[in-house]
């Protein structure tokens, strides 16, 4: 999946934390005071000049009612789970990566799952709004959704689950994936 570069991120929450410390009514000093993150920083990050990270944006989000997705969204796209924003890049070509954010209404339920060879997890529809994440560790998952079958190999995958899916492990080696509920 594509990742966007550090200066474009940076361009993208600084348009975000002025518009939402706005809409807030919030001078500068009152988040930096609300958010216990310095007036020096708060203003390098408007400016896009200042490079932050992710604890910090979550201290600001916190101050001003808004997610860490509500900060580093492309203002120009329509919302999507989907975030793909590179957060941080390390010296050496390391990189983190927001790939996906949902709003979590209830909990967060994690579960590991091993499927042997020819195994098949049948799931119901979830209720409407909640959604599954599954990360493949080891092996390949045959997930099944209404618009079809995605193979997933060392990845991850964040679909709607209020629809029948269903997990499979079509391989010859042991699968494991975690599967984690939002609700």
């Amino acid at each position: 999946m594509p990742s966007q570069s550090a200066p474009a991120f940076l361009a993208h929450v600084a348009h975000n934390l002025r518009r939402l410390r706005g809409a807030a009514g919030l001078s500068q000093k009152a988040l930096a005071q609300a958010s216990g993150v310095s007036l020096r920083m708060i203003g390098g990050i408007e400016n896009g000049a200042t490079s932050v990270s992710t604890s910090t944006l979550d201290r600001i989000g916190v101050a001003l009612g808004a997610s860490l997705t509500d900060l580093v969204a492309d203002p120009a796209q329509e919302r999507s789970s989907t975030i793909d924003r590179l957060g941080w890049q390390g010296e050496r070509g390391g990189e983190g990566v927001l790939r996906t954010s949902v709003v979590a209404r209830r909990e967060v339920e994690t579960w590991e799952w091993t499927l042997q060879p020819g195994e098949r997890y049948q799931a119901g529809a979830d209720p409407k709004g909640w959604h599954v994440q599954v990360i493949v560790v080891e092996g390949c998952l045959s997930l099944q959704l209404a618009d079809g079958e995605h193979e997933l190999r060392a990845q991850a995958m964040l679909f709607d689950s209020a629809q029948a899916h269903a997990f499979a492990n079509r391989g010859e080696g042991r699968l494991r994936f975690y599967r984690i509920t939002i609700c």
